[in-house]
């Protein structure tokens, strides 16, 4: 088994990416989707999260408030710091879970914080999806409705997740609508059969 993870900041492209490698039968690991599913499919997650948070954060029918809990974490660090800390340890053990129970062949990995949930040490391989700021900006205040700054913000905060992975080699993704994606992409996996 061979795991590639998939990175790149708010904008980039790497849902694209994902949805191209799907279309062709390749398991793509949606670590945002599988998280939020880990999340709501643990009673214990839930129980101390209304032990740290407050009760307000779990909703009537038992699932979780997301607003709430954003509410909660935001500006207080060591709030978040427990959450993610949580998330991403569930999240690390699904994909090595994942990972060891296929004798051969890809599963890729998309995340936008491949280092900072520790994911990366479990990819033999990294695909950084690519694009200019301005790019990605657009791209992002068009899909989520959001204004630039709050963009370029997320953008800022996830600065340091787009390089120095260390030993594990990194291809470039250029995702800038003036290349097409379909190439790239097909020349990465045609070097993956070699």
């Amino acid at each position: 088994m061979y795991v590639i993870g998939i990175a790149g900041g708010i904008g980039a492209g790497k849902s694209v990416v994902s949805r191209v490698l799907r279309s062709k039968g390749h398991e793509v690991y949606d670590c945002d989707s599988e998280a939020r599913r880990m999340m709501e499919a643990s009673d214990l997650l839930k129980d101390d999260i209304a032990a740290r948070l407050g009760d307000s954060c779990i909703s009537a029918d038992g699932s979780l408030d997301r607003r709430e809990i954003a509410r909660c974490i935001f500006g207080d660090d060591s709030c978040r710091e427990w959450l993610n800390s949580r998330v991403h340890r569930m999240v690390r053990e699904d994909v090595a879970r994942k990972a060891a129970s296929k004798s051969c062949g890809i599963l890729f990995v998309e995340s936008a914080i491949l280092k900072s949930s520790g994911l990366c040490y479990l990819c033999d391989r990294i695909w950084v999806v690519d694009a200019s700021e301005e790019v990605r900006i657009a791209r992002a205040c068009a899909r989520d409705g959001s204004d630039r700054d709050s963009v370029i913000a997320r953008i800022e905060a996830q600065r340091d997740e787009e390089s120095g992975f260390d030993d594990t080699p990194v291809d470039i993704i250029r995702n800038d609508g003036h290349c097409p994606v379909l190439p790239e992409i097909e020349k990465l996996l045609t070097s993956l059969k070699q």
